[in-house]
């Protein structure tokens, strides 16, 4: 038989990030996913591993590369995989020590394992983000990873990493985003995300969450018999990304202690700042020095929020224009109401990408623009002293790269 290729068959799946139909979760439920992984044996461990967990609802991206990249400065194998991408999907399967994205080679690698083991028909059932992880969980496992890194893409419960079984979950800040599929209050929604805990979770970290969540945290680890570690929650004016660099040196530090006794096999090795830690691709990111064009990823209100409160920190004495992108899923009245409160602030402009991809906040028409009127837009804020930064959907990303 010749082996399909990887992602020509991945393509054929269903792609919710594409159909944005999540009304499907109504019904889904991960037992297929689960059948088929431990009827293959594509989840076992090998040897020991650690595996962990990183779910919220903001910061899980910048949280998932700088775990990573300091096991790895730790002298571990290690392994990241996140969602979504910016380019291209391979980037969503990491090797260290570079955690440059997986190659074409690596990924005929996985489809030569999953269709010598198995075949297109047992295969056709599983959705785009099933296929990706699937392919991260043999390849690390081919590897032999010793330390795997698992971002959930959407909730926890349901959410197809929660089949890694992790050792260590770590919850980032939880807000109000995808409420038709989590929940329509905060509490719903990080009882979702803790939904990731498996009966091997032995640790769980979180940033310390407003008073009702914390009771909600707390009664949870009590229950399920975790340790619960807090880290303070971000302050206001503070770049979100220094904050969880310093979340991520938190657990790396606290975990130190307990890699030997609990994990067997993984002893202390080397130093977590043995080298400094790329900034995670996408946040916050400098997409192009003249003119200043800043991408972010924020696309739900508290994201909004800190992302603005951070730019003070990140580029002091710079004024920013802002252009969004945002998918028909989120809350874009509340967003707007930020952003034009910023910008009448600064004294900046506020632009809406008008596409057929997204759906603009409502009364927000007038401040909207074409896809045509992009190049004039760069160009205008080149003329200035101010920047542009462009956040909302991670497809702004590729709007604006192919304005380079």
């Amino acid at each position: 038989m010749q082996i399909p290729d990887f992602l020509e068959f991945g393509s054929n799946l269903t792609n919710l990030e594409k159909t944005r139909n999540f009304n499907v979760f109504g019904n889904y439920s991960l037992d297929p996913f689960r059948t088929l992984l431990d009827s293959h044996g594509w989840r076992d461990r090998k040897k020991e591993r650690l595996r962990i967990s990183v779910v919220g609802t903001n910061g899980k991206g910048s949280v998932s590369h700088f775990l990573s990249g300091s096991f790895s400065n730790l002298g571990y194998k290690t392994g990241l995989y996140t969602s979504p991408h910016l380019f291209d999907p391979k980037e969503r399967i990491r090797l260290g020590p570079s955690f440059e994205p997986v190659t074409g080679t690596d990924l005929r690698e996985v489809s030569n394992i999953l269709f010598t083991e198995s075949n297109p028909e047992e295969l056709s059932f599983l959705s785009w983000f099933e296929w990706f992880t699937l392919a991260a969980y043999v390849l690390f496992e081919k590897r032999d990873i010793s330390v795997q890194v698992y971002e959930a893409g959407l909730g926890g419960r349901l959410d197809a990493t929660k089949l890694s079984e992790a050792d260590i979950v770590v919850l980032c800040a939880i807000g109000e985003d995808h409420k038709a599929v989590l929940g329509n209050t905060k509490e719903a929604i990080l009882m979702e995300k803790l939904g990731i805990v498996s009966e091997r979770t032995k640790f769980l970290f979180a940033l310390e969450p407003e008073p009702s969540l914390l009771k909600i945290l707390e009664n949870f680890c009590t229950e399920k018999d975790l340790k619960l570690f807090l880290f303070p929650s971000l302050p206001t004016g503070k770049s979100y990304l220094t904050h969880n660099l310093e979340y991520v040196k938190f657990i790396i530090n606290t975990l130190q202690s307990h890699l030997t006794k609990e994990f067997p096999g993984l002893e202390k090795q080397g130093d977590p700042t043995a080298k400094p830690l790329s900034q995670p691709p996408g946040r916050l990111e400098i997409v192009s020095k003249q003119p200043l064009i800043v991408f972010d990823p924020a696309h739900n209100p508290d994201a909004i929020r800190v992302t603005l409160s951070s730019l003070d920190s990140s580029f002091p004495g710079k004024k920013f224009s802002v252009l969004a992108g945002f998918l028909p899923d989120k809350e874009g009245e509340s967003m707007a109401e930020s952003l034009k409160a910023y910008t009448e602030e600064k004294n900046t402009k506020l632009y809406f990408f008008n596409s057929k991809e997204f759906k603009l906040p409502q009364g927000s028409e007038s401040y909207s623009i074409e896809p045509e009127e992009l190049n004039n837009i760069l160009i205008t804020t080149g003329q200035k002293e101010e920047g542009l930064l462009v956040l909302g959907s991670f497809r702004m990303y590729s709007y604006i790269r192919s304005e380079d």
